[in-house]
């Protein structure tokens, strides 16, 4: 049992915390058999070839894993579009003196109302921020979880 325990840590792709607890399951069937008269010999004919188990272990636990990059993404996206209609809002904006669709500066200034702009590079911003983060977050998960 011990040399086919260690023949399938070895060949386990996995995390170190996935990979432990795979032994510690293969280890809890390898009880219960002999808890009910199974020998060792047949609990590892049953298990298969301690490769294919590794194998046949890791393709599930591997394959419910998402991208980490996605939602990092989505917030670079989100500040990228921000940013962009911030920029767009600037260029389109005309000088503080002139009202309307004039076509000479005049000394008249309208003052209040709300300036959506600031919001939006704000937003930007902090959505920007949120992707380093996120990022930054996902690659510290990715180097603990090297196998």
């Amino acid at each position: 049992m011990n040399e086919y325990l260690r023949q399938v840590e070895k060949e386990l792709r996995l995390p170190r915390r996935k990979k432990q607890e795979v032994l510690r399951d293969l280890r809890e069937i390898f009880e219960s058999a002999r808890e009910h008269g199974e020998s060792e010999a047949d609990v590892m004919e049953r298990l298969g070839p301690a490769a294919d188990y590794a194998a046949a272990v890791s393709v599930p636990l591997c394959g419910k894993r998402r991208s980490g990059f996605a939602l990092p993404s989505a917030f670079l996206a989100l500040a990228a579009a921000l940013i962009a209609v911030f920029l767009a809002a600037q260029a389109s904006r005309p000088a503080d003196n002139i009202i309307g669709q004039a076509d000479a500066m005049t000394q008249l200034r309208v003052v209040g109302g709300l300036d959506p702009a600031p919001l939006l590079l704000a937003a930007g911003v902090l959505a920007a921020a949120g992707a380093a983060v996120l990022f930054a977050l996902h690659l510290r998960r990715r180097r603990r979880e090297k196998p």
